[in-house]
């Protein structure tokens, strides 16, 4: 009886092991080996200054090398490219743009890859508000009173924006459907877009919120409104959008995602640590002294984001026209 009892015992063990999922196996492991994260933007720009942070802390956290590899070019397309033909084993993933995910599928034709189906959606962990502002010449002081002289001159007023299909340009164009009003546009090349502000060729400027902010405290822009869902700590008397009557504005994000196929509870692990990393003290305090918000979230919250984004940006790119230079 005792031998047939062993028996029946050793049989359950077997059998509770057989079923251990694979990927909870490998998940108990991971990781064994050095990350890599594929990045859609050149080295030293801001978000390659902020992954290179985020990196070094998770590898710290896991005991291993957290390596970034730039692919800059097409909109961010080759970076997912590269990641689309990598294992699905978490040791590549990408650090991704809410224009690749969401607004690409819009601007591009024949993109050759699924924002939604090709790739595992680990997390959106941080957001950054877009300030709209005016030079300090301009006499406008407010958001109402700027879409007041817009409807009184209608295209007159011209806003600057770090080029076509550029956040700023796509979240200009946004409001200026939403309250019913034209606004000449003006691309330029990057950074020189706050230049143009501060100087005066253009009236309006809307942009991130680092780069405006030293000219904001000295007094050669005029913040308007950010956008967003709330205020920010380091501009805590410009209002949103949404309390200024224009809902819906939202703010341009950053995540990561990892190959189609990628097992859940290495998905999971890998969201467990990036969310370690940013909701640290240290950078959590520093992200929002540049007027970013720290917002780790989960996968199925990004998917689910990136899903709602891409109806919502099809029509704004459709109606406002927005072609890639």
């Amino acid at each position: 009886m005792n031998r047939v009892r062993r028996s029946i015992l050793k049989s359950s063990a077997l059998a509770t092991v057989a079923v251990v999922p694979a990927g909870a196996s490998r998940a108990q492991t991971f990781p064994a080996r050095p990350i890599r994260i594929l990045a859609g933007v050149a080295a030293g720009s801001s978000p390659d200054g902020v992954l290179r942070q985020v990196a070094q802390m998770v590898g710290a956290a896991v005991g291993q090398p957290v390596v970034v590899e730039n692919r800059p070019g097409a909109n961010g397309i080759l970076a997912l490219e590269a990641l689309k033909g990598s294992a699905p084993d978490g040791y590549t993933i990408a650090m991704v743009a809410f224009s690749q995910m969401s607004v690409n599928p819009s601007l591009i034709a024949k993109l050759p890859h699924d924002p939604v189906q090709d790739f595992a959606h680990i997390g959106i962990f941080w957001r950054g508000p877009q300030l709209l502002s005016t030079n300090a010449a301009v006499p406008m002081s407010s958001l109402s009173e700027l879409l007041a002289s817009a409807r009184a001159r209608p295209g007159q007023l011209r806003y600057g924006s770090a080029g076509n299909g550029s956040p700023g340009h796509l979240f200009m164009e946004q409001v200026k459907l939403a309250a019913g009003v034209e606004v000449q546009h003006i691309p330029y090349k990057g950074p020189s877009v706050v230049v143009a502000g501060v100087s005066g060729e253009v009236d309006l400027l809307v942009d991130g919120v680092s780069p405006q902010l030293p000219h904001v405290r000295s007094g050669k822009l005029k913040p308007l409104a950010v956008s967003g869902s709330q205020r920010l700590g380091v501009l805590p008397d410009v209002p949103t959008f949404d309390e200024l009557g224009i809902p819906g504005i939202g703010t341009v994000w950053l995540g990561f995602v990892a190959p189609r196929g990628t097992p859940a509870p290495i998905v999971t692990r890998l969201n467990q640590e990036l969310r370690r990393a940013v909701d640290s003290p240290e950078f959590r305090s520093a992200s929002e002294g540049f007027g970013r918000l720290v917002t780790p979230g989960s996968p199925e919250a990004m998917t689910a984001t990136i899903r709602d984004e891409i109806v919502r940006w099809r029509e704004v790119v459709q109606r406002a026209q927005i072609r890639l230079d």
